[in-house]
């Protein structure tokens, strides 16, 4: 049974909703990030051998479209993969910051790669490792205050821990957050 999750993941009929849904909610250049950036993250993704599993163009506008209505400055994403979220979410606004977490080295060099040549590298934090291990860190440094507190948390991430980072990430989060 392994890999059905996959197959109705890609099933024509979704395809056709997300692609009409994006060419209204993203109908022209004048849009960051532009289609040929968000393209090439996914194209570049899929040829590092990165899992097909990005969010789809719809949900990436949906992400950005919250983080807007939210007036976001600070973000917290929990599994980069190739950075095609992450992209969403740093073009959102011009002084919005994302922190994103992602187990996996080549990930989050493929991530990396991908979020500089959108021109977000400069509002983007990818920090390697577990959740689990790197979700404390933050904690400690909103605690001391080297960081404030987030006003989105988008988790996507091994769904085993799931609600380890959702307990986590309400303590980071400031009132009226979105999660």
């Amino acid at each position: 049974m392994s890999g059905q999750g996959q197959s109705y993941e890609k099933d024509a009929r979704w395809t056709a909703v997300d692609e009409y849904s994006f060419g209204h909610l993203h109908p022209s250049s004048r849009n960051t990030p532009s289609e040929e950036v968000l393209e090439l993250a996914l194209l570049d993704s899929e040829m590092q051998g990165l899992p097909d599993i990005a969010v789809s163009p719809s949900q990436g506008k949906f992400l950005q479209l919250q983080a807007r209505l939210l007036k976001a400055k600070n973000i917290l994403e929990v599994g980069t993969l190739g950075g095609y979220s992450t992209i969403w979410l740093a073009n959102a606004s011009p002084d919005v910051r994302v922190i994103s977490i992602e187990v996996d080295e080549h990930h989050a060099k493929v991530a990396r790669n991908n979020i500089e040549r959108a021109g977000v590298a400069d509002r983007v934090d990818v920090r390697l490792g577990a959740g689990v291990e790197v979700l404390p860190k933050i904690v400690e440094e909103v605690k001391q205050g080297k960081l404030g507190g987030f006003q989105l948390v988008f988790i996507d991430a091994d769904k085993e821990n799931n609600w380890n980072y959702v307990d986590t990430a309400i303590g980071l989060c400031e009132p009226g957050a979105a999660s």
